[in-house]
């Protein structure tokens, strides 16, 4: 492996729970926090460094734009025996060899810290409590790596049309505008984008507007387009994408949605639809160049790739790429290169890695590393 193809990919997972425990989680064996491996862009394979960090269940891991920390999120929930209103991410330096050195850890006032991302300025911390129904801002210091605490905190009211799934709010997944100072929620149990500006001097949001998607649709998280003023919305309930202008005003403006399992497909009765509804989508991406979007099909077990039109964002079925048996795979994560896909199969423990194919955008399955109830993935 040589320099120019060395980096290091980090894989988080669900800790300290027992078989059948999880609703959501089929793996028959827990991980026990952050593994690291090295990974070689040239060839797309991981070799275990040795270096395990313990924690609690970092379910979403995701490395600051300067690529010197990792923040990690705390996925609690009642298998922890830990309180409503308690919650916690965990800030990491990213050492040379691979390693982590903790350098704080924040409470983030909620359980179920399903996501965490940075504002575009990189100063703020954007997190979910998916079990309280609202989101946390934290400061975030990009010289030191210390976590501030919560400047702002509100909460959602409102219910959606699945039972099991939307009797109160979830929000899922945050993201900021990479152009202006909105933050967008995406609240599974309600069908809203919620959207706030933040400002960047104090840490407070401003309500700003709702965007109501597909009744039962159950959106997840957000990708935005590397040169589009463009976002692409995946959703879980209903295994759909919804692609979304941006307004720098207005914010998201919904323009198009796609089906993403194929037609006929049922998922709903399934043994491995943990999800209990009538699909059961995960996270979505977009390649480094904007040009394909893939977005993962659990029970179907399976990657959707859509081509991405250069004009007005929209997508266009291109083909399928099956996961391994049993995959339920939780999230994707793009190779900083373009070159791979690395897709954590949370219930088949394991981290998938895929060649993408020039041109194309299809994957090739590179390379498969054993790794725990496989949660999430980041690249340095």
């Amino acid at each position: 492996m040589n320099e120019t193809t060395q980096k290091y990919l980090f894989v988080g997972s669900y800790t300290g729970f027992e078989p059948g425990q999880l609703g959501w989680v089929g793996s028959k064996q827990p991980g026990v926090g952050i593994l690291s491996f090295a990974f070689d862009s040239s060839n797309g394979s991981l070799n275990p460094t040795g270096k395990e960090t313990k924690q609690d269940s970092p379910t979403w891991l995701e490395i600051h734009p300067n690529r010197r920390f990792l923040i990690a999120t705390h996925e609690l929930s009642h298998h922890t025996g830990v309180q409503a209103g308690v919650g916690f991410v965990t800030s990491y330096k990213i050492l040379p060899d691979g390693g982590l050195e903790k350098v704080c850890t924040q409470s983030t006032g909620g359980r179920g810290n399903t996501c965490a991302t940075f504002d575009r300025t990189g100063r703020f911390l954007l997190v979910t409590r998916y079990w309280e129904g609202g989101i946390s801002v934290l400061p975030f210091d990009p010289d030191t790596g210390i976590i501030g605490e919560v400047t702002a905190q509100p909460d959602y009211k409102g219910s959606g049309p699945v039972p099991l799934r939307q009797t109160v709010p979830h929000p899922h997944g945050i993201h900021g505008d990479p152009r202006t100072n909105l933050v967008y929620a995406m609240d599974l149990g309600t069908d809203d984008v919620h959207q706030h500006v933040l400002d960047v001097k104090t840490g407070k949001l401003a309500p700003h507007s709702d965007v109501k998607l597909t009744p039962g649709s159950g959106p997840r998280g957000i990708n935005f387009h590397p040169h589009l003023r463009v976002a692409y919305v995946n959703c879980e309930l209903n295994g759909t994408a919804i692609v979304c202008s941006v307004d720098d005003e207005k914010g998201l403006v919904p323009i198009q949605t796609v089906h993403c399992y194929p037609e006929g497909f049922n998922a709903q009765g399934n043994p491995e639809n943990l999800g209990k509804a009538d699909f059961w989508g995960a996270e979505g991406c977009l390649s480094v160049n904007g040009t394909h979007y893939y977005y993962i099909c659990r029970v179907h077990q399976s990657i959707a790739l859509f081509n991405v039109d250069s004009e007005d964002g929209k997508l266009i079925f291109s083909s399928r790429c099956a996961l391994a048996t049993n995959s339920n795979a939780r999230n994707l994560t793009m190779d900083p290169s373009g070159r791979y896909l690395l897709v954590a199969s949370q219930d088949a423990d394991r981290v998938e890695c895929f060649r993408i194919k020039p041109g194309t955008g299809a994957l090739e399955l590179a390379h498969t590393q054993f790794a725990p109830c496989a949660a999430d993935v980041a690249v340095l």
